[in-house]
């Protein structure tokens, strides 16, 4: 148990690095005080713009991808360790530390350890995430539906352990995402309509 509190605080550290808010300091703002008040890439890509949101992804896909892989290599590959890993990493990233808890939702950093722990499902999560996105315009909507689809897979392809994980990788998710949702029920959530297909007139 003490090992698993200790990998779960490493990995909790770890995500509590910002790349948004690191990067912030060369750009001289705090993206947190600007659009969706995120520390998050999409936040990053409407409020400062498309190098300073990449930066941001990389870093944040970093953070969940740097803790899966080194824990894999040093406690052979126990995929509960992992696992513990990889969810102390999206909490980190979300409630961050260093920041006063006030971070991104939690979707980069997922996917960085998606890399490690089950890469086969990238390809499923992403799909729905883009459909979603040129149909929809919701980025938040399009997150919950790929973290849904990473459920699905879980339980059709995986073992009750992943299932377990990603289940609670959904609800956390669906949490994140809470005033995303009450926005779009009362229709004043933000659209990328840039990348729609079916715009609005």
């Amino acid at each position: 148990m003490n090992k698993i509190i200790l990998l779960f605080l490493a990995s909790y550290i770890i995500g509590s690095i910002s790349g948004s808010l690191i990067l912030g300091k060369f750009w001289n703002i705090d993206i947190r005080n600007f659009g969706s008040k995120s520390a998050g890439g999409t936040n990053a890509l409407r409020t400062v713009g498309a190098l300073f949101a990449l930066l941001t992804v990389i870093v944040d896909i970093s953070k969940g991808l740097i803790p899966a892989y080194l824990i894999g290599y040093y406690f052979n590959y126990g995929e509960i360790e992992m696992m513990v890993g990889a969810f102390g990493a999206i909490i980190g990233h979300v409630y961050p530390i260093f920041y006063k808890f006030n971070g991104g939702k939690g979707a980069g950093t997922l996917l960085g350890s998606l890399i490690v722990l089950s890469p086969l499902s990238i390809s499923y999560v992403l799909s729905v995430w883009i459909v979603s996105l040129v149909l929809s315009g919701f980025v938040g909507l399009s997150t919950i539906l790929a973290a849904f689809t990473l459920f699905i897979y879980s339980v059709v392809k995986l073992n009750f352990n992943f299932q377990v994980f990603s289940l609670l990788i959904f609800i956390f998710i669906l949490f994140t995402h809470r005033q995303n949702i009450k926005r779009m029920i009362q229709r004043s959530e933000n659209r990328f309509t840039k990348v729609m297909i079916f715009k609005r007139k």
